[in-house]
């Protein structure tokens, strides 16, 4: 055992107060000459007190103070609230009443005695665990310290008094606590907006000595600064004054001079003030807010190479201060790595400024050698500088961190050393950066906590939507690209995109591949980013292939699209025919009115019945009734970009024949459903289903009015039968009737033979060929647009040209089923006389199957009326037929095929 471990507890006491009598404020200092003598005195009071000890010092604390009783309810809240230290401290305080000449000594410079209560509650104790041996737990759990500092809140005069030392460990300047004070007791804000981060635990902020937060330094130099305060102002006096008091260094001789500057630019190359080398707070020129400065009475040869220092201890001050305060949670993984990567940096820094020390110990280090040893490192310092200034205006972080270092490396070409440095840091912060990027190509999930990573995930959109919304953007914007991309993967970040995204569709199928990886992964080494985007673009392409692979096969896409098509693009009819056979009063009734349980009890009869059976996925296929019209509902989306409305303006109502008189029904209105399910979803969505019964629906009025131009043509057959009408408005209408039929005939033609099937087999050809799944939903797509634009569903005029027409037909149709039985219903009874007084007259015409009647039926069959009603009729649908042939015409430079429709209806009109 030295000799100083021998010393009994009261002479390290006495000799502690000794060491501080000199000093301006003796209590002040207590906490910092303990770090020197606190071990010896905590070894001899570990072996010389027991706790029976430990309580009597604690009832003559008790029987000093004032309080008693609210002093014991303090030692007790501080115990719970896990603070370390608290018996030492009783302890000494005892040992300090117990022995007057210490009290009288400890009392000088400091005005009057404070009370004993208000000794036992000031929070000096996190500094006394600061300052002693592993055995006090510095890492306190930051809910015990919260509680800690509100206890010590809550003590009356603790706030006024602080354990007040200045930055270079003088006493009689408080300000940079106060400040340090202010930021712990804000609540940090995320510098990623909606991302969450732990909570910086209290010690980590509080202990400046400790994490290198010596001198205050504002983010940004056009940051607001904070007025200074009366006692501000107070403090940095007394601290000049202090200054004023130290001998200059005119009064040495120049060698003794070095000496002293040596000793503290060895501590200001660490960041500690001396008392020949201090720190001016102000606003640097650089950005720094404060700056080095020698005694102004230094040599002049000593002062210009000593100056020459004073740039790397400023640069350090920044770059530690940088690396302390981008180690907490708030800044992100990147923040973090680079912080890692400059403190590796500093610790070789430290260690040559150890060496520099010892050799000064030697007596071998003059200025001019340890300007010598410090030149290699002022260049370097100065780019982390300048790196970490620049990081702290733009409060970098994540990609906008790696962008700013790899720009400052690209503007540092011309120096190797410090492009070197660059590179390393680069490569050090991306680390992390790079693993995000792994789990990403490798596994489809985002690991990003801080919101770095250059890919941005929304997980309000649900796969679930692709079926249920028109508008849903879950395939686009469920995962995004950032606007913010490092550099070196901007080319690449779209492939990278779609590889997480391949990957990500698999897994919520529950198919998990293992996509094979290099040796090391994206991560590894680096000298390659070459082969960390070869590595993702084999990524890419084999999580492409397996989920093609996966919806062609396993979901058996083609087969899903074939049954589609066969129903919606009705290539196999036989359904429909019997399913409008037997659901035509339903039908015909309004939408409100109509029963879709009854219309799909008829659909899966008619699809039982029909040659649809053998179609596996016909279960799948149901009915709906829409809301709107087809020409409203087109309307709707060309013009607001909205499916379904509730309602229909006075302009679309007077747009749409078939709703200028109310008359809608559920012809107009019914539709087919299909039931697709995830993965399936992706290329056959709520949109690209709107756009199948978007065709369907127009095909299928189009069968309607054509069943009604057949029911008339058959009611033409029966009255030629029976009655002879050559020459009569019955015969004009006849051949109206066959321009109808020839018109709707060649359309539907048109866009079943000429548009639907080969367009089909085109998608279908491309789609065997697809290389990945957003090829395939390219390629669906433009299939679709395709078939609606030369459909005529995408060229407003024309259609609303053959919805006129239709309409016409319709009305032609209705008029003349009702207008031929009204005719002859009068001449009934005169048939059936006649035909019971002529049956022994019957010749030649009755044998083939007509009655000559008499004059009368004649007569009706040449009714004015009708004759007025079927030219009319046979006008209007002539003139509209001669637009609609010119419209595409007109048309058809823009869409060839259309052409071909013109051509066709030629003859019609």
């Amino acid at each position: 055992m030295d000799q100083g471990e021998s010393k009994k507890p009261i002479e390290l006491l006495e000799e502690l107060v000794r060491v501080c009598k000199d000093r301006s404020r003796t209590a002040a200092l207590f906490h910092d000459n303990l770090q020197d003598l606190w071990p010896t005195l905590q070894g001899a009071s570990s072996h010389s007190l027991p706790k029976l000890q430990l309580l009597q010092e604690q009832r003559i604390l008790l029987a000093s103070s004032q309080h008693p009783q609210r002093l014991i309810q303090k030692i007790e809240e501080l115990k719970d609230a896990g603070v370390q230290g608290i018996d030492r401290y009783i302890w000494l305080v005892g040992q300090i009443i117990s022995e007057p000449s210490l009290k009288e000594l400890l009392s000088k410079d400091q005005g009057p005695e404070p009370s004993l209560d208000q000794d036992i509650a000031e929070p000096r104790t996190p500094d006394f665990s600061g300052y002693a041996s592993s055995e006090l737990d510095e890492s306190l759990p930051s809910k015990k310290m919260r509680e800690a500092e509100n206890i010590f809140k809550s003590v009356p005069g603790s706030s006024q008094r602080r354990l007040s030392i200045d930055d270079g460990g003088q006493a009689g300047s408080a300000s940079w606590i106060s400040i340090r004070s202010e930021k712990i007791l804000d609540v940090p804000k995320s510098l990623i907006e909606g991302v969450s981060y732990p909570a910086t635990p209290r010690w980590n902020i509080d202990r400046p000595y400790l994490t290198g937060q010596l001198f205050p330094q504002s983010s940004t130099p056009n940051s607001t600064r904070r007025s200074p305060t009366s006692k501000s102002i107070h403090l940095e006096k007394e601290a000049n004054s202090h200054r004023e008091t130290i001998k200059p260094l005119s009064s040495f001789s120049p060698y003794v001079q070095e000496l002293l500057v040596i000793e503290d630019l060895l501590s200001a190359i660490v960041g500690i003030e001396g008392k020949y080398v201090f720190a001016r707070r102000g606003w640097h020129k650089e950005g720094n807010s404060f700056s080095y400065q020698l005694d102004p009475t230094l040599d002049a040869s000593l002062s210009d190479l000593a100056k020459r220092i004073l740039p790397l201890c400023e640069n350090y001050v920044v770059v530690s201060q940088f690396a302390e305060a981008r180690s907490h949670f708030k800044h992100g993984l990147v923040n973090h790595a680079f912080a890692a990567a400059l403190r590796a940096i500093l610790q070789d820094y430290h260690a040559m400024t150890a060496q520099l020390e010892h050799q000064y110990r030697l007596g071998r280090l003059s200025l001019q050698g340890l300007w010598f040893f410090c030149q290699p490192m002022v260049a370097a310092m100065q780019v982390l500088s300048t790196a970490v200034q620049r990081a702290i205006v733009q409060h970098a972080s994540g990609a906008t961190m790696l962008n700013l270092l790899q720009k400052q490396a690209i503007a540092m070409a011309g120096d190797n050393s410090a492009r070197s440095l660059l590179q390393k840091l680069i490569h050090a912060a991306s680390t992390p950066y790079f693993r995000i990027l792994e789990r990403w190509v490798y596994e489809g999930v985002i690991d990003d906590p801080y919101g770095e990573f250059l890919i941005n995930e929304n997980k309000s959109l649900q796969k679930e939507s692709l079926s249920q919304d028109y508008y849903a953007t879950y395939w686009q914007q469920r995962y995004s690209l950032r606007q913010e991309i490092p550099g070196f993967i901007t080319s690449y970040a779209k492939t990278i995109l779609t590889t997480g995204k391949y990957l990500n569709a698999m897994r919520e199928c529950g198919h998990i591949v293992q996509v094979p990886s290099g040796e090391n992964g994206p991560s590894s080494s680096g000298h390659a980013q070459q082969q960390v985007l070869e590595r993702i673009n084999v990524a890419h392409d084999f999580a492409s292939a397996e989920l093609l692979n996966l919806i062609k096969n396993k979901f058996d896409l083609i087969g899903r699209l074939r049954s589609i098509k066969h129903y919606f693009f009705v290539d196999q009819g036989d359904f429909l025919v019997h399913f409008m056979d037997t659901a035509k009063d339903e039908l015909t009734r309004k939408p409100s009115a109509m029963s879709v349980e009854k219309l799909q009890s008829l659909l899966e009869l008619a699809l039982r019945t029909s040659v649809a059976a053998s179609d596996p996925y016909h279960e799948d296929l149901t009915c709906s009734i829409e809301e709107l019209s087809l020409m409203t509902q087109l309307h709707n989306i060309v013009r607001n970009g909205t499916v379904t409305s509730q309602h229909t303006g006075p302009t679309e109502s007077a747009n749409a024949p078939g709703l200028a008189s109310g008359s809608t029904t559920g012809l107009e209105t019914f539709t087919l459903e299909y039931k697709v399910k995830w993965p399936l979803s992706l290329v056959v969505s709520r949109k690209a289903l709107t756009k199948y019964q978007l065709i369907f629906r127009h095909i299928f009025h189009c069968k309607h009015v054509e069943r009604q131009l057949c029911a008339t043509w058959q009611k033409h057959q029966s009255t030629v039968r029976t009655v002879n009408t050559l020459g009569t408005a019955i015969s004009r209408s006849y051949v109206v009737c066959q321009r109808m039929l020839h018109f709707l005939q060649t359309f539907q033609h048109y866009m079943t033979f000429e548009v639907l099937e080969p367009n089909w087999h085109i998608m279908h050809g491309q789609l065997l060929n697809a290389k990945s799944i957003d090829e395939v939903m390219q390629h669906h797509d433009a299939f679709l647009e395709k078939c609606l634009r030369q459909c005529t569903l995408l060229w407003p005029q024309i259609l609303k040209k053959v919805d006129k027409l239709k309409f016409i037909c319709l009305k032609y149709a209705t008029a003349t089923q009702w207008l031929i039985p009204a005719l002859f219903r009068q001449n009934e009874n005169f048939q059936q006389s006649s035909s019971t007084n002529n049956k022994s007259k019957k010749g030649y015409k009755e044998r083939r199957g007509r009655i000559e009647y008499p004059m009368h039926a004649r007569q009706a069959a040449e009714d004015s009326n009708f004759k007025m009603t079927i030219g009319k009729i046979d006008e209007e649908f002539f003139k509209e037929l001669k637009l609609l042939v010119v419209l595409l015409s007109n048309v058809s430079q823009s869409e060839p095929c259309l052409a071909h429709l013109a051509q066709g209806l030629q003859g019609v009109a």
